[in-house]
C-alpha cells in the first residue's frame, strides 16, 4: 500500500505548495491546472515483482547492466539470476549484473514463504562478440563495411573505407567501376582492413556503391556497400536556415560533434558535402562546419558574401543594442572576454566595408572596434565601459543588420537581492518525453515539476517575480521553446530542474551518486559556483560537480542560465527522498540560498 501510494504523495504535496502560492484576496499566480485526463501518475501493477528498466527486448551491447523496479513485499528475501539484492525499505531495488550475449534473462525471485516464491522475467537482446572468421574461410563481414551512410564530396575531399573479412589476404575496393585501391591491414588477428582515396580536383562521380575485394582472383570474396558515394565539381547548393528553427540551429565541427556557430533563421550556407543527413558548409577559407539537413531549404544561387556597414550603438531598457551594417544574412558567432568586458562578433562570408561606428551609449559601451580578421572574417569587438559586465547577449537580425542586445546586469537591490529581479524555472520533460523513471516508478518530469513549485514558492516569498516554463504538471513545452520563452517573457535567470539517470550498462556502484550543477557560457559560471556552493553546504548527498555541459537549454546566452541535476531517479533512497517534501523543500532552499548569493556578488561587481 505504502509502494502504490508513494507517487500520489508526491503529487498531493506538489499541488499543496501551489496552493500556498496563491496571494491573499484569491488572485492566482500561475496556478497549476489539474486535469483529470490522462491520468498524471501511471497505475502501478500490484504484481510481487514489478520490472521498471530495461524494458522488454531492449537490445544492449554491455558485459553488464543495471536493472531496478520494485517489490513487495519489501521485507521478503529478493534475488535475480541467484544473486542476493538489497531492497529498499518501500520496496524499491537497484542492481548491477553481468549479462552475456544472445537473449539474456533476468530472472527474479521472491521468496513470499518458506514454500511459496514469486518469480518474474525481463529479457533484453545481447548481440554476440566480433570472432575472426574461421580458418581457411575467405568471407567479408557484409556488417562491417563503411562508409555506413550516403557521401557527397569535392575535390581534396578523402574517401576512407573499412571492412573485416578473413586476416592475412590481400584487399582492394574501388567505387562504382572506377579503378581499384589496394586496403591495408589494420588488424592482422580480427582482419580488418581499411583503405583512403582523396577526390582529384575536377573529378565527377556519379552516385555509386563501394565494391570491397578480399584476395583478388578467381576465388576472391566480393562485397558491395549499401550506401550511395558521389563527388561533383559543380557549382555547391546553399543552405537556408529555416524560420521555424530560428536561433536553435547548430553548425557542428563534425556530423555529431560540438558546435561552431548558431546561425538565425535566413542565415544563407554554401555546402560543400554531405554525410548521411548532415551538410558540410563553408564559414570560411579555412573553417568548414555541418548542420543538420532538416533544418535548413536547399537551392541554387551564388555563394554567400556580405559586406559591413555602419556600425550604431543605442541605448535600450537592458543595456544597449549594437547594430552591424550587413548586406546579407551570413553565420556568426559571438565570443566574450575572460572578463565579460568585451564581447566580438566574428562574421563569417563577409568583407568589412565599414566607415563609421556611432555610439549613443558611452554609459555601457565604451567603444566598438574592427578589423578583418581572414579574407573572408571580419571580427567587431564590442568594449564595454570600465567595471561594467555583461550579463548576457541576444543576436537578431534586424532589416539589414544584425542586432546584438548586450545586457548589463539587472538592478539588485542590498537589502532585498530578489526585489524586481525575474527568474524562469523550467521543470524538466513533459508527458510525451517524461526523463527517467524511478523503481516504484516516480516518473522525472514530476520529480521535476514539484521541485520547481517548491523553489518558486521560496523565491516569491523573497520578492523574485518567478515564471515557469510549465505552466501546469501536464503541460507540453518543447526543449526549444523553454529558452527561448525566458527571453521572450524578460527573465533574468534561467533555471533547469532536472533528476538524473545513467546510459545503459555504466555501473551505478561503481563511484557515490548525487548533484551536479551544469552551465554553458561563461557568464553562467559565477552562478552554476553559487548554486554548487550552496548544495554542498545543504544537501547531503554525493556532489559530483560543478560541470561545464553541452545543453540546448543551458546554451542560450541572453542570461546566466544553469541546469540543476538535483538527485538520481534510479537509486531507491534518493528517489524515497524526492517523494519527500521535506528533502524537496530542502533543494528549493539550497537553490534559492545560492541564487541569492550570486545575485549579491553580481551586484558587488561594478
Amino acid at each position: 500500500m505504502i509502494r502504490a501510494l508513494a507517487a500520489a504523495l508526491l503529487l498531493a504535496s506538489a499541488l499543496s505548495a501551489a496552493a500556498a502560492d496563491r496571494p491573499r484576496g484569491g488572485a492566482r499566480l500561475e496556478q497549476p491546472r489539474v486535469a483529470a485526463e490522462p491520468p498524471l501518475y501511471p497505475t502501478r501493477s500490484t504484481e510481487p515483482i514489478i520490472f521498471i528498466w530495461p524494458p522488454e527486448n531492449m537490445p544492449l551491447a554491455a558485459n553488464a547492466e543495471f536493472i531496478l523496479g520494485s517489490v513487495s513485499p519489501a521485507t521478503a528475501p529478493f534475488k535475480i539470476n541467484g544473486v542476493p539484492v538489497q531492497v529498499h525499505r518501500d520496496g524499491g531495488f537497484l542492481a548491477f549484473l553481468p549479462i552475456s550475449p544472445g537473449t539474456f534473462t533476468f530472472r527474479g525471485e521472491l521468496a513470499l514463504s518458506s514454500v511459496t516464491t514469486a518469480t518474474a522475467e525481463r529479457r533484453i537482446l545481447v548481440p554476440l562478440p566480433v570472432t575472426p572468421a574461421a580458418a581457411g574461410e575467405l568471407a567479408i563481414d557484409p556488417d562491417s563495411l563503411t562508409p555506413r551512410f550516403d557521401l557527397d564530396l569535392r575535390a581534396g575531399d578523402w574517401l576512407t573505407v573499412r571492412m573485416k573479412g578473413t586476416p592475412g589476404k590481400p584487399a582492394r575496393f574501388r567505387v562504382g567501376k572506377g579503378a581499384w585501391q589496394d586496403m591495408r591491414e589494420t588488424n592482422a588477428a580480427l582482419g580488418y582492413y581499411e583503405g583512403t582515396r582523396q577526390i582529384g580536383l575536377g573529378e565527377e562521380i556519379t552516385p555509386a556503391h563501394v565494391e570491397y575485394e578480399l584476395d583478388p582472383g578467381w576465388g576472391s570474396a566480393k562485397a558491395k556497400g549499401a550506401p550511395l558515394v558521389s563527388a561533383s565539381a559543380k557549382n555547391s547548393m546553399i543552405a537556408t536556415v529555416k524560420d521555424a528553427a530560428a536561433g536553435y540551429v547548430g553548425v557542428k565541427t563534425g556530423p555529431a560533434n560540438g558546435f561552431l556557430a548558431f546561425p538565425l533563421a535566413g542565415t544563407r550556407l554554401l555546402v560543400t558535402g554531405r554525410e548521411n543527413s548532415s551538410l558540410r558548409v563553408r564559414l570560411s577559407e579555412s573553417l568548414s562546419g555541418w548542420v543538420d539537413a532538416k533544418d535548413v531549404d536547399l537551392s541554387s544561387g551564388p555563394p554567400p558574401r556580405a559586406v559591413t556597414g555602419t556600425i550604431g550603438v543605442s541605448r535600450t531598457a537592458l543595456g544597449a543594442a549594437v547594430k552591424i551594417g550587413v548586406s546579407e544574412k551570413v553565420a556568426f558567432d559571438v565570443e566574450p572576454s575572460p572578463g565579460l568586458d568585451a564581447l566580438t562578433v566574428r562574421l563569417y562570408n563577409a568583407v568589412g566595408h565599414t566607415n563609421w561606428a556611432v555610439n549613443d551609449a558611452p554609459d555601457f559601451i565604451s567603444e566598438v572596434r574592427w578589423r578583418q580578421e581572414a579574407t573572408d572574417v571580419v571580427a567587431v569587438t564590442v568594449i564595454l565601459k570600465k567595471g561594467e559586465t555583461a550579463w548576457g547577449w541576444w543576436p537578431t537580425f534586424d532589416g539589414a543588420s544584425l542586432r546584438l542586445e548586450v545586457r548589463r546586469p539587472p538592478r539588485i537591490s542590498e537589502y532585498k537581492p530578489f526585489a524586481g529581479v525575474t527568474i524562469m524555472l523550467d521543470p524538466g520533460h513533459m508527458p510525451s518525453a517524461t526523463g527517467s523513471t524511478g523503481p516504484l516508478g516516480t516518473r522525472e518530469m514530476d520529480a521535476n515539476y514539484a521541485i520547481a513549485l517548491a523553489a518558486k514558492g521560496r523565491l516569491q516569498r523573497a520578492g523574485a517575480n518567478v515564471l515557469m516554463s510549465r505552466a501546469d504538471p501536464l503541460h507540453e513545452v518543447s526543449l526549444v521553446d523553454r529558452p527561448k520563452q525566458a527571453v521572450e517573457r524578460g527573465a533574468d535567470l534561467f533555471v533547469s530542474i532536472h533528476n538524473n539517470a545513467l546510459p545503459d550498462g555504466e555501473n551505478p556502484f561503481a563511484k557515490p551518486r548525487g548533484f551536479s550543477i551544469f552551465y554553458y557560457h561563461p557568464q553562467s559560471l559565477s552562478l552554476g559556483r553559487a548554486v554548487h556552493e550552496a548544495y554542498r553546504g545543504r544537501i547531503k548527498l554525493a556532489d559530483e560537480g560543478l560541470r561545464w555541459g553541452n545543453l540546448l537549454v543551458a546554451r542560450q546566452s541572453a542570461m546566466p542560465a544553469i541546469l540543476v541535476e538535483n538527485a538520481y531517479m534510479i537509486f531507491p533512497e534518493q528517489e524515497a527522498l524526492l517523494n519527500d517534501a521535506a528533502f524537496r523543500d530542502e533543494l528549493a532552499r539550497a537553490l534559492v540560498e545560492g541564487l541569492e548569493k550570486f545575485l549579491r556578488s553580481a551586484r558587488r561587481k561594478p
